[in-house]
């Protein structure tokens, strides 16, 4: 869960970077996510306290839960603009930390079974997060797209403030983190229709991702696709990722 932490830590590196939004659809998406959040987080805190189990497939917390990682939206926007970075990254800061209040639902990590509670949890909301997977690796490149466009327009002296390099490098690190997560989540066995999921939005923004990855990183990303693979299980996963795989080893 390494890749989740560095995600929320993103929000801070996109704070060095921001500016004023453009339009409205987009603001007001990030705006209903961070208010359902919000929501979000009371009712886990609830049912944390009751010691009650949470169901994401039943309301209050499904359409919380949707209203979180709404991808069907995310998709139809434009593509994404410099001044987009604000309310890009609050919607990624959300969604991340509600993914991750998912898997730590309950757990207490001084605990000697913290590990396998919080693989519990992965296995009980395993539908549930695929989705929220689906969601940030299709967030991710507009967030990127729109943080090397708002560098661009900078004057040079601007563009090489430290902390403004600082917060561009530490969107591509977490952006090839979320990537490489989601191939080990593959990789580990998951229900046919999530490792399809995961797998389509891994094909549906390689050509993004795979060209902002070092070689050293192409190379790691290479040998877990290829454990990915083996732990798919599904021919139409296999294929996307194997199609992922040529995209990435075709870069020089």
């Amino acid at each position: 869960m390494r890749h989740l932490a560095l995600i929320i830590s993103l929000v801070f590196a996109c704070n060095a970077l921001s500016l004023p939004a453009r339009g409205q659809e987009g603001p007001r998406l990030s705006l209903a996510a961070v208010k359902a959040s919000k929501e979000f987080k009371s009712h886990l805190d609830k049912a944390a306290a009751a010691k009650s189990q949470i169901d994401l497939t039943a309301p209050p917390a499904s359409a919380l839960f949707a209203t979180i990682f709404d991808v069907k939206s995310l998709r139809a926007l434009p593509p994404a603009a410099g001044p987009d970075l604000p309310w890009l990254s609050e919607w990624l800061g959300v969604a991340a930390s509600s993914y991750i209040a998912v898997i730590n639902f309950g757990t207490d990590p001084k605990s000697e079974t913290y590990q396998q509670a919080l693989q519990e949890n992965v296995e009980r909301h395993e539908d549930q997060l695929s989705r929220a997977m689906d969601f940030m690796l299709r967030l991710m490149p507009r967030l990127a797209t729109s943080a090397t466009a708002f560098m661009q327009a900078l004057s040079p002296k601007e563009r090489e403030q430290p902390v403004r390099q600082q917060g561009l490098a530490q969107v591509r690190s977490g952006y090839m983190q979320t990537v490489s997560g989601a191939i080990t989540f593959i990789g580990g066995a998951p229900k046919v229709p999530n490792a399809r999921l995961v797998s389509l939005a891994l094909r549906d923004t390689v050509e993004d991702w795979s060209r902002r990855a070092t070689a050293e990183e192409r190379a790691d990303l290479l040998n877990l696709l290829a454990q990915a693979r083996l732990g798919a299980k599904d021919a139409t996963a296999e294929d996307d990722l194997l199609a992922v795989s040529s995209v990435v080893s075709s870069i020089k």
